[in-house]
């Protein structure tokens, strides 16, 4: 198999990957692992899962991991707006 015929090989594979991993089917299916679960199942996974940042973000170069650092400031309608769904929730 030639470099090009390799290379295309792999595109066509991350692609696939891509478009599973960003399907409704998957989506669903992630959600629905989560649906019957505890809040404390909920917790520990999220705990479990913030856990993996630094080794995320040891994988970064170094501009995106300043710009990670240093995010811009959500816009004051997208805070009201969240401030709004959080209070909506504390009161359903």
């Amino acid at each position: 198999m030639t470099a090009m015929a390799a290379e295309d090989s792999n595109n066509a594979r991350l692609l696939a990957q891509a478009a599973m991993f960003g399907s409704d089917d998957q989506l669903v299916a992630e959600a629905a692992r989560w649906r019957d679960a505890s809040p404390e199942e909920r917790l520990a996974e999220t705990w479990r899962l913030c856990a993996m940042v630094p080794w995320f973000e040891a994988l970064w170069s170094d501009d995106v991991r300043e710009r990670a650092s240093h995010p811009e400031p959500l816009p004051p309608d997208t805070v009201a707006l969240l401030e709004r769904m959080v209070a909506q929730g504390r009161s359903s």
